[in-house]
């Protein structure tokens, strides 16, 4: 017996998102492919980082750490993929809302998904990570 497969269009194909990534997430994906095998990072260590770390440094112990911080277990996509993740969008705006100074939108959008006692690291990681993709960029 063979089974039928009936394809209903629903209208034109969706256009993929070519579109590049920003460079902080695309540095995120990579230091996440890179530290999927290896052993995850403490919150703490996060503050050892040298102030003359380049940006794969931080990118490398953000992506670490990042699943200890939050309370949920990220999702980041890997390099070259379209689109964001609601992650890497949450990850983009709050790296913006930084660079803006609003402190508001830096409390709502920390509160309900990164654990109280992590929100310290995770903004000196994302600054430090956006610092110096900015001064690299320059």
């Amino acid at each position: 017996m063979t089974q039928t497969v009936r394809r209903h269009d629903t209208g034109p194909a969706a256009v993929p998102d070519t579109a590049p990534q920003p460079p902080l997430i695309a540095f995120l994906r990579l230091a996440s492919l890179a530290c999927r095998a290896g052993p995850r990072g403490s919150i703490g260590a996060c503050a050892l980082l040298e102030p003359s770390s380049g940006p794969e440094d931080f990118a490398m112990a953000l992506a670490r750490a990042l699943p200890e911080m939050l309370f949920r277990r990220p999702v980041l996509w890997r390099p070259g993929a379209a689109g964001q993740s609601f992650d890497e969008a949450w990850l983009l705006a709050l790296s913006l809302a930084r660079a803006r100074n609003d402190l508001g939108s830096t409390r709502f959008l920390t509160r309900r998904r990164v654990r109280p006692e992590a929100t310290p690291y995770l903004l000196l990681l994302l600054n430090g990570l956006a610092e110096r993709l900015e001064s690299t960029a320059a």
